[in-house]
């Protein structure tokens, strides 16, 4: 009988423990150029197409994200200047049919367009770098199928506007969401999700 409380103890910590894991967002460098240092940062404009998958991210993310990544980078001297994607030009009237593949659900979205048709009112704000938001794929979790608990690869792209192309940082990170979850723990998770990026970005700080 004891063993099987104990038994029984050691389940639901362990249930608790994913629970608790499942909501952390986890950071992975892929680039860094030798010669970027994230105090050239000035003006950042940032392209989040976060909102093209709105009905996997829910709608109560997006000003929590847009804030509290904001209250980071200018915490760092940084001005933080935003374009969703359904506020483009191209977004606006954009419809796109889901690709499935192993890893997940993906749609094929013009990001060079939208950075293309926005140039000029980037150039506007005297942005020195821009960052891209791109929700890579998105899918149903396997523990949280019961919650409707979807899990996302996103990828960061931050690049001077001045130069090539090239990005000078990237990474990507796996988000897991809840269009509907309580209010205290989406900025729990987006904390989490944006700390993990600032403390890779300005790991050298």
């Amino acid at each position: 009988m004891v063993m099987r409380r104990i038994g029984l103890a050691i389940l639901v910590l362990a249930a608790l423990w994913l629970s608790g894991c499942a909501h952390r967002s986890t950071f992975t460098q892929e680039k860094r150029q030798s010669d970027f240092q994230p105090a050239e940062i000035q003006e950042l404009y940032i392209y989040a197409f976060l909102d093209a998958r709105r009905e996997y991210m829910g709608e109560a993310l997006f000003p929590v994200l847009q804030k509290t990544l904001s209250a980071r980078l200018q915490a760092h001297g940084v001005n933080a200047h935003w374009l969703w994607f359904e506020d483009s030009p191209v977004g606006e009237h954009f419809s796109a049919s889901e690709q499935g593949s192993s890893e997940g659900y993906g749609k094929m979205i013009p990001v060079p367009l939208v950075l293309m048709l926005n140039k000029q009112q980037e150039e506007k704000t005297k942005a020195s770098h821009r960052l891209v938001i791109f929700p890579k794929t998105v899918g149903l979790t396997g523990i949280h199928q019961a919650e409707r608990e979807y899990y996302a690869s996103l990828t960061w792209t931050l690049s001077r506007v001045t130069a090539s192309e090239a990005p000078v940082f990237k990474g990507s990170s796996i988000f897991y969401s809840r269009p509907r979850r309580a209010t205290e723990d989406l900025q729990r998770d987006v904390d989490s999700l944006v700390d993990d990026f600032i403390n890779e970005l300005y790991a050298d700080k």
